[in-house]
């Protein structure tokens, strides 16, 4: 029994957590935070570990324990933290285990400057968070860590959008809510009155199921290992 009981000890993190960020760096991981946003309960701004982003692709690998996920792939600049851009379509992944994508490019007018990626994970338990520091730059794509994917995983992009919801925030002009869509290439924004401004505080799972786009993962870089 004993023996049985120290082979199951490293199992455990894996066991008990949603998802974790391999590659690049995650800025913090706690599994009972990983659905706030906008990083699972960690500091948006925190810079202590950064990872260059060439804006050529850089490999960004996940491990999910989950029998699927819709994977969000966003950036921000570190000046302005409510403005996503989605790097690529969302991807549907079935299957538990390692999924990686070897070369996620980056905004190129964003060379130079100091950002972040915003993994998000819809998953069946909802959204959930991570965070990466990085700096884009030029240079040829990076090919840094081993990018590999789980034998019973498999993986599409499909037309899911990724729906936050919003904190009604006041000013003295009064009060709204904002409802953003986070959208390839950018986003929209639809609100109910003027005089305020509003933060996503937390993430509601869009109803409905996916509508795949078509293709497997060789399209935008996505390979299989």
């Amino acid at each position: 029994m004993l023996l049985k009981s120290g082979l199951l000890l490293p199992l455990l993190p894996f066991a008990t957590a949603h998802f974790l960020l391999n590659t690049p760096m995650s800025i913090g991981f706690s599994d009972d935070e990983e659905g706030t946003y906008p990083c699972g309960n960690f500091d948006v701004t925190d810079r202590k570990i950064v990872t260059d982003f060439p804006i050529a692709g850089i490999p960004i690998s996940v491990t999910s324990t989950h029998p699927e996920d819709t994977w969000f792939f966003r950036v921000a600049l570190l000046n302005d933290t409510e403005k996503w851009v989605d790097l690529l379509p969302a991807i549907s992944q079935r299957g538990t285990g390692d999924f990686c994508n070897p070369r996620v490019p980056g905004p190129a007018a964003w060379e130079g400057e100091d950002g972040v990626i915003q993994i998000v994970a819809s998953a069946p338990d909802g959204f959930l968070f991570q965070c990466a520091a990085v700096k884009f730059i030029g240079g040829s794509a990076s090919t840094a860590g081993t990018c590999k994917n789980g034998t019973k995983v498999s993986a599409e992009f499909t037309d899911e959008k990724l729906v936050l919801n919003a904190q009604t925030t006041s000013t003295a002009g009064g009060s709204e809510v904002t409802d953003t869509a986070t959208k390839t290439g950018g986003s929209t924004t639809q609100t109910s009155a003027s005089g305020s401004t509003t933060t996503p505080n937390a993430a509601i799972r869009r109803d409905g199921g996916l509508a795949v786009l078509g293709g497997i993962l060789g399209f935008f870089g996505l390979l299989f290992i």
